[in-house]
């Protein structure tokens, strides 16, 4: 296979010191045996600063030569310390880039400033190569950082330098120096090995001579031409077929000051390679499967929103030849009665079925509207029981009402309130025993209003509690009964509640020991108006609303990321704006105990890593530290799509709750503050 051979732009003339030091920098941050003291002296005396880093680029070790070049104390440059020495303006593009060959477990390079002893300030180049343990395992980096006037990177040791020369026969990769005529003059243990020649043989020939095989030859020989010409570093890789297996290389060739002589370092990079193509396989699968995921899904949807809309038409034909019939028969006859009563019920359930599904979707998409005022509880909870109150007589159970004397008011919409009572008193009824009661009671506490409704039905098992309000799962089937509903009716219930700042919350003793569900809705401020409003954007956020809430914003778009972070910090948030999901990450893994946030708020669209991807990285964090994240993360999801198919792949990749942009910030806020609030509750 002919070699590529590419030109590092970023690369400069201290690659072939790098090449001395990486192995020690890798030895020393993973020393443990007394074996390894020679590893640390050897750093300890190298002449260019040396460091390791762990698998979030966090240093952990460098060497004196950092303090004899910044002036830092090494214990202060440990962690991210040593961007202290780096211009302020440069550290977020440092840090990134650190970030990044974090993320990706990939060699790094970066060039920036860099203040020195003295006061003066020089160009630096950092870079580091990935350390893996024996299982592939990405562990960290060892690197250097060295200044670009280090002349001296391709100086080789000389014979009188038994230090430097052990050390580069210690290294695992193999460095060879070329004169202006490409004849090698000196060649390193591990080059030796690499090309079946002893070390001590290298010395005034060519590669073609030694019988290096010509397409690697003429590789080397032409990246050394150019970098001695040039008088700039090049890199290039290739790779060794044996049959049985390929082992991949990567090679970095640079020039002295004078451009006479140069020095290629060859890393084995196979087990790098073998890592990246594992990845690539795995992420092409999961794109593959999750476009099958995406494409059932929009067939799903499409399906139930047909079936929704196109129902209607034949159901208002029956109710209306229902009503010919009631006029134009004798409806005295009792199977005529009879009959007609059925196709009037028959009709309600179905549009009652439809009217649910269509509120489901619209909640799912973010796009349900409500009409918010301050309403008094008592009289609506009195209307949802007489809506009930027939059905609860045909099954023989009796209702129970508990109102405090004194009004509750709460900001809500008492269109969607006597909804979710509604249906959660239609689901007490329907799983209660004949001569059996179902109890409804109002209650305040502190900031917020409880509507629970209670019944000593079948109960709900302990290991399914945990799903109740997921969509499509049917109530019926948790309770062993016949299921006759869509399964969205208490997802509805849950994101009504929500969508009024409130949440919801079901208890059960276990299977044959009843259940209360309860609606947790904000009570109504003084200052709040009784006046309804056309939309929940309308209301202002009183200030302090989100005081004590820490808040963790990923937004790629910068103005848009601005202004939230902005109005977010208005309503008393304590903000933390991120432009991507790397970022993210790296402040998670950095912030102390009182920095870590409440709730996440992650634009679905952002560079590098999608949202999704996103807090699938924090999830896998959090399980990696259940130290630190007892419980994961509440996450809400901002995106531009509003489709059905966005939602529910949100939803099914972590998010609690999905928003469609414009967003409408009341409505935010008021998640937010919900969110947290469930978050403190439940944390052990």
């Amino acid at each position: 296979m002919v070699p590529l051979i590419a030109q590092d732009k970023e690369a400069d003339e201290h690659a072939a010191l790098f090449s001395r030091l990486n192995m020690v920098a890798r030895r020393v941050s993973q020393a443990a045996a007394p074996s390894d003291s020679s590893y640390r002296r050897l750093a300890e005396h190298a002449p260019g600063v040396l460091w390791s880093a762990s698998a979030t680029g966090e240093w952990l070790y460098v060497n004196p030569a950092w303090t004899r070049l910044t002036g830092q104390p090494a214990e202060q440059a440990l962690g991210w310390g040593w961007l202290a020495c780096v211009p302020a303006d440069q550290r977020d593009r440092v840090r990134a880039a650190v970030v990044k060959g974090a993320a990706d477990a990939a060699p790094f390079e970066v060039v920036h400033g860099l203040a020195t002893v003295g006061g003066r300030q020089v160009d630096a180049h950092t870079q580091a190569h990935p350390s893996l343990q024996a299982n592939q395992q990405f562990v960290g980096f060892s690197g250097t950082c060295l200044p670009l006037r280090e002349s001296a990177a391709a100086r080789l040791p000389a014979d009188d330098e038994p230090d430097g020369r052990q050390l580069l026969d210690l290294l695992p990769h193999a460095v060879v120096a070329y004169d202006s005529s490409l004849r090698y003059l000196y060649a390193n243990r591990a080059a030796g090995e690499l090309f079946g020649i002893e070390p001590a043989v290298f010395a005034g020939k060519t590669a073609r001579e030694l019988g290096v095989a010509p397409y690697i030859a003429a590789a080397y020989e032409q990246a050394v031409a150019d970098t001695l010409a040039a008088r700039a570093p090049q890199s290039f890789d290739y790779r060794i077929d044996t049959g049985s297996s390929t082992r991949h290389f990567r090679v970095r060739v640079v020039a002295d000051g004078e451009g006479r002589r140069a020095v290629a370092s060859t890393f084995d990079v196979s087990a790098w390679v073998r890592v990246q193509v594992e990845q690539d396989t795995l992420l092409l699968r999961e794109q593959a499967a999750r476009t099958q995921a995406e494409t059932a899904i929009g067939i799903r949807d499409q399906f139930l929103s047909m079936v929704s809309h196109e129902l209607r038409s034949p159901l208002n034909g029956i109710q209306s030849w229902a009503h010919v019939l009631e006029s134009r028969v004798d409806a005295g006859v009792p199977t005529v009665a009879r009959a007609l009563a059925g196709i009037r019920t028959g009709v309600q359930q179905q549009v009652r079925l439809i009217d649910e599904l269509l509120d489901a979707t619209h909640a799912m998409t973010g796009r349900l509207q409500l009409s918010m005022a301050m309403e008094a509880l008592a009289p609506i909870v009195e209307r949802a029981i007489a809506r009930a109150a027939p059905k609860a007589a045909e099954r023989k159970v009796s209702l129970r009402a508990e109102l405090p004397p004194g009004d509750v008011r709460v900001w809500g919409s008492a269109e969607r309130i006597e909804q979710m009572v509604g249906h959660l008193l239609g689901n007490a009824i329907k799983f209660s025993q004949p001569d059996s009661q179902v109890s409804v009671r109002i209650e305040a506490a502190q900031d917020e209003a409880r509507i629970a409704v209670g019944d000593t039905g079948k109960g709900i098992a302990a290991d399914v509690m945990p799903y109740l309000f997921d969509p499509f799962r049917q109530l019926d089937a948790f309770r062993a009964r016949r299921p006759d509903g869509l399964g969205l009716g208490l997802t509805l219930v849950r994101h009504l509640a929500e969508l009024q700042g409130g949440r919801v919350a079901a208890q059960s003793a276990g299977d044959g020991q009843g259940a209360v569900f309860s609606i947790y809705l904000p009570l109504a401020g003084e200052g709040q108006a009784s006046t309804p409003v056309a939309r929940p954007e309308a209301a202002a956020v009183p200030a302090g609303t989100l005081s004590d809430v820490r808040i963790l914003l990923v937004e790629g778009h910068a103005e848009a990321r601005g202004a939230l972070a902005e109005s977010l910090q208005q309503a008393g948030g304590a903000v933390v704006a991120c432009e991507s999901g790397a970022l993210a990450l790296e402040h998670l893994r950095r912030a102390g105990a009182g920095e870590l946030p409440h709730v996440i708020v992650s634009d679905m669209t952002l560079p590098g890593m999608d949202g999704s991807d996103t807090l699938a990285r924090i999830r896998e964090l959090e399980r990696g530290a259940p130290e630190r994240f007892p419980l994961p993360t509440p996450a809400v999801a901002l995106s531009s799509a509003s489709r059905c198919e966005d939602r529910i792949g949100a939803l099914a990749a972590g998010f609690q709750v999905y928003l469609a942009k414009p967003v409408e910030f009341p409505q935010l806020v008021g998640l937010i503050q919900n969110l947290a609030r469930t978050a403190s509750l439940e944390r052990p």
